[in-house]
């Protein structure tokens, strides 16, 4: 496996960011219980990686508190329902924010209490109802809801720093990522980064942050 170049500036603002978000999850009456889960719950992450959180709530508010209006307060810039990502019965959303001039993808699982479990790989945030551990999940996933054409755009825009994350660390996956994404299947990173770029203008009024972000993946191929 391929060590991952470093990159400080991202590690900080996803700090920055997870500090305030624990903040709030800690101080809101809905929230029984929150975790990071993911690379960062296990113990994995590099300075690439991206905040995958669980947030546990009572039955009855799952769909109310799955919205992104409901979520701590930031700069986000992009949010779309990824449910199908989650376990039977639970719900998810993907979202994109701006810190300090950079984008940061967040994952929010949002589970109802009644299926509330923390497993081995979770770093547990708060928990005010003392909720079990389990080892697996239900391998069952909740389906896809359907997506705008608008939607879509915005999800393939927000989708380009996750791709340029796989160039950077040099992933087997990056081709296919930035295929999906409407670009050429190329198997050279630097050609990878070309070709994001090149996406990039596609989109009306590009987000700075991206280009940004962009650059430092060219950084990293140095």
């Amino acid at each position: 496996m391929n060590t991952p170049p470093p990159a400080p500036q991202l590690a900080a603002i996803r700090n920055r960011w997870l500090s305030a978000a624990t903040t709030a999850l800690r101080s809101d009456p809905l929230v029984l219980g929150a975790a990071l889960i993911g690379s960062l719950g296990g113990g994995r992450a590099d300075d690439w990686s991206d905040v995958d959180l669980l947030i546990v709530v009572d039955d009855a508010h799952l769909d109310s508190d799955t919205t992104a209006e409901h979520l701590p307060p930031g700069d986000r810039t992009f949010s779309i329902d990824a449910r199908h990502n989650g376990p039977l019965g639970t719900r998810a959303l993907s979202a994109q924010y701006v810190v300090d001039g950079l984008p940061l993808w967040v994952d929010w699982h949002v589970h109802p209490l009644s299926l509330a479990a923390w497993l081995p790989d979770s770093t547990v945030l708060l928990d005010h109802r003392g909720i079990p551990k389990a080892s697996t999940t239900d391998s069952r996933r909740e389906p896809s809801t359907p997506k705008s054409p608008e939607e879509e755009a915005a999800l393939r825009l927000a989708l380009i720093p996750i791709a340029g994350k796989q160039v950077a660390r040099r992933s087997p996956h990056a081709a296919a990522t930035i295929h999906f994404l409407g670009g050429p299947h190329l198997p050279d990173p630097h050609a990878q980064l070309r070709a994001l770029r090149e996406l990039l203008t596609q989109f009306p009024n590009p987000p700075t942050a991206t280009a940004t972000y962009l650059d430092l993946v060219e950084q990293s191929l140095h």
